[in-house]
């Protein structure tokens, strides 16, 4: 499980673009594999290339969204997970 004080950090080989204010799209050169986020991907995207650890992101959508704690974590770890997993997302220690 991911701690809160990780930071985390967009793999180098990705390009992001944003499309308009509810959609981006992920480029991974290496694989050569498209990713579509929504709304909120994108905001955590922006966060994540901001090296922010995982306990500040979740802070930022606790206010960007009006959610609680025990509401942010969990979806940003599952979501954080699933980038992991697809190699777009490397973590590391503070």
């Amino acid at each position: 499980m991911l701690a809160p004080e990780t930071v985390l950090h967009p793999h180098p080989s990705l390009v992001f673009t944003r499309l308009d204010d509810t959609e981006a799209v992920l480029l991974h050169l290496d694989t050569k594999r498209y990713y579509t986020l929504n709304e909120t991907g994108t905001r955590i995207w922006e966060l994540l290339q901001q090296s922010r650890s995982a306990q500040e992101i979740g802070q930022a959508l606790q206010g960007d969204y009006a959610i609680t704690d025990e509401e942010a974590m969990p979806l940003l770890l599952a979501f954080v997970d699933e980038l992991q997993q697809e190699g777009l997302v490397q973590a590391s220690a503070p």
